[in-house]
């Protein structure tokens, strides 16, 4: 639930990589405040491009950050060639493909992402507070139950919750999953390095090699040669993987680290001369080199108010899955989050995460296997980017916290179509709560009439009611009300017309009586109450239009079908002595406090099977102990000046329920007994209702 809208959150995040930033620009947009602590002075680096697959480019859209306007360029096709030779395999145009996902797969320069993410971070235009960036702010103490970090520098910031988001080198994972839990040498290294493009179209070697838009890939057993451009097709990123003995990397803390020019060219001699040529390209003062680690999997995500995310929950996976974390911890903190609902919000997370994120984590590793390694096993590999492409993690997240918090508010009421969750009813919001109706209005007129019993008798379920007394003259209730400012109506109200039929009894099958007023029909003018009165209730709901006029106190009620009208009711002017305020609930229509019970049947028929129902059986709503009602004024009205009308009209006129106008006007009506307009506030929700046996 959100009802802390004006007090929101204090987040520190430790750590500005690309997942910190998109948490913090989403977080701040939610109008939390955000201060970032990143233990670098975020210098510009160099050499390092990245993948935006479908699924990342749509979480950064939603947040705002269009990567195709800082240079980023869609990806065209692939090209696979042998390591062992350079001679080409395959060449495929992905441009059709492509197209089944929402989002393009871009290829991006990873600080022009990065300086994107940051300027939407802490810019003073856009939604919500800027973030506060403090850089050289290294942690080195971090208290899970207070939301305490301690800086190198002895300074201290407090929040009411941490994201740790501090890549590899975690110190929020110590805290969270343990100082034992630390990533390991994989075994493999990275050179990483760019080359302008137009440097590559200048050697007529390296330039029969060069494709726009094209990611290629050279593959030998036990290393691997990756080429894709970046910033709009005028850069070619390289990453070179390799068995670390080949290139004596010495692992330090980070992975922009030197690398040595000669080690390059060792490494992928046997990738054939136009390989060569392009890796001469290389500027060795830019030539880095990266240690790739693993990890195991984490026990946990969270620990008291730090929570995991990005490389510091899952070091080296592609980006996207990063970014995804930080879509679903803002997903899961929107605007009104109060800090008592933060420990369920992170085990939602962990929950939401931890599968999707090793899954993801689990092939990479096979994928980054020598390609004569078991580990590597058999893999469908478009089983796995349908897998990673086809997700949305604001969506998924968004989803699952309105599962939670409906879960909270017990047992919902789902109507179709019900994919969507628990429909708004009287009786319950979108998340399953209760409404108040204590402020909404209702207007009531009601006329009481003798009729025949044994004409109303066919209106019962054989066998389900009858009247309590063995005559033949009934007694019944036309009443038409009027409810404005209702709460689940967004302060809206309709109008109904119904028949109460008195003096009513259902015996159960131990013998015991039920007494109440059976309720035929009601007629509505709005589309949603109509809806939510059958399916919840077992309502005998249907459609028309009502209008209500009043003239020199007399006021007739209308119902008409498509214009043509088939009731017409005449409340007389009120008689002398009757206006007058009653408290207490007084002012009630019936004789018989019996006749407060009400009964209705429900019935469900059979998709398929005309004739037979799916469910069918007695409804019961009790009288409240405890009226909510509080009755303004009521005002008794001439029975000599009040009538009623009904119209048959024919199957032409009112097509769809000829079958009720006809019957009801054949209804024989032979004295009005009473007629009254009574004015109140604070409605009944029905939620009393009972099924009868």
């Amino acid at each position: 639930m959100t009802d802390n809208i004006d007090c929101p959150l204090k987040i520190v995040i430790v750590g500005a990589g690309i997942a910190g930033l998109a948490a913090a620009l989403g977080l701040r947009k939610e109008g939390h405040q955000v201060t970032l602590l990143e233990r670098s002075e975020l210098a510009k680096e160099v050499g390092a491009a990245i993948h935006i697959a479908p699924n990342a480019h749509g979480l950064l859209r939603e947040l705002g950050v269009h990567p195709e306007t800082f240079g980023a360029n869609p990806v065209h096709g692939l090209a696979e060639y042998d390591g062992k030779n350079g001679a080409l395999r395959m060449s495929v145009d992905l441009r059709e493909q492509l197209k089944i996902w929402q989002h393009p797969w871009v290829l991006s320069h990873r600080v022009q992402l990065h300086e994107a993410l940051r300027e939407h971070s802490v810019s003073p235009e856009g939604a919500g507070p800027p973030a506060i960036l403090k850089t050289s702010a290294k942690v080195t103490h971090i208290d899970p139950e207070t939301a305490t970090v301690t800086l190198a520098d002895g300074s201290q910031v407090s929040g009411d919750l941490i994201l740790g988001a501090d890549g590899a080198s975690s110190v929020s994972r110590g805290v969270v999953a343990g100082e034992n839990l630390k990533p390991f040498a994989s075994g493999k290294s990275a050179f990483r390095f760019m080359i302008p493009c137009k440097e590559i179209l200048s050697d007529p070697e390296a330039a029969t090699l060069f494709k726009e838009g094209y990611l290629c890939l050279w593959m030998a057993d036990d290393r691997r040669l990756v080429m894709y451009p970046c910033s709009n097709n005028t850069i070619m990123n390289f990453v070179g993987i390799h068995p670390s003995t080949l290139s004596e990397t010495k692992r330090e803390e980070g992975w922009d680290n030197g690398a040595s020019k000669e080690a390059l060219l060792k490494v992928y001699e046997e990738f054939g001369p136009k390989v060569q040529a392009l890796l001469k390209l290389a500027d060795a003062s830019s030539l880095k080199i990266w240690s790739l680690l693993d990890m195991d999997r984490i026990p946990r995500w969270f620990k008291g108010k730090v929570v995991l995310l990005g490389d510091a929950a899952h070091p080296f996976l592609p980006r996207s899955i990063a970014i995804e974390d930080s879509a679903s911890l803002i997903t899961l903190l929107p605007k009104g989050t109060s800090p008592k609902d933060i420990p369920e919000r992170l085990a939602l997370y962990e929950k939401i995460r931890d599968e999707r994120a090793h899954n993801v984590q689990d092939f990479t590793r096979r994928m980054g296997a020598d390609i004569n390694d078991e580990t590597r096993g058999k893999m469908n590999i478009m089983e796995f980017v349908n897998y990673n492409y086809g997700h949305d993690e604001f969506h998924n997240s968004r989803h699952e916290l309105k599962k939670l918090l409906c879960s909270k508010n017990g047992p919902t009421y789902l109507r179709q179509p019900i994919a969507f969750g628990p429909s708004p009813s009287p009786r319950q919001d979108h998340f399953g709560r209760t409404y108040s109706s204590e402020d909404a209005t209702f207007t009531m007129y009601t006329i009481r009439f003798k009729t025949s019993a044994t004409y109303l008798k066919n209106l019962f379920p054989p066998g389900v009611f009858s009247f309590v007394s063995p005559g033949t003259v009934a007694e019944a209730t036309l009443r038409a009300t009027e409810l404005n400012n209702l709460p689940w109506l967004g302060g809206g109200g309709y109008s109904f017309v119904g028949l109460w039929i008195h003096g009513v009894q259902h015996v159960k099958e131990d013998g015991t009586k039920v007494l109440g007023s059976f309720i035929p029909f009601l007629f509505e003018n709005l589309s949603d109450p109509i809806l939510t009165g059958r399916d919840e209730l077992g309502m005998p709901k249907l459609h028309c239009d009502i209008e209500i006029r009043k003239n020199s106190g007399r006021t007739k009620i209308f119902c008409a079908w498509r214009g043509a009208e088939f009731l017409e009711m005449t409340l007389g002017p009120a008689t002398a002595g009757s206006n007058g305020v009653v408290t207490n609930g007084g002012g009630d229509i019936s004789k018989h406090e019996s006749e407060d019970n009400q009964f209705v049947y429900r019935y469900v028929p059979s998709v398929g099977k005309p004739g037979e129902a799916d469910a069918e059986y007695p409804v019961f709503f009790p009288k409240p102990t405890n009226s909510p009602t509080a009755v303004d004024r009521t005002r008794h009205g001439s029975t000599k000046d009040s009538g009623i009308e009904f119209r048959p009209g024919d199957w032409e006129t009112f097509p769809t329920i000829h079958h009720i106008t006809s019957f009801l006007a054949d209804m024989p009506i032979s004295t009005i007994l009473e007629t009254k307009t009574v004015e109140g506030r604070g409605l009944d929700d029905l939620s009393r209702v009972q099924r009868l046996e």
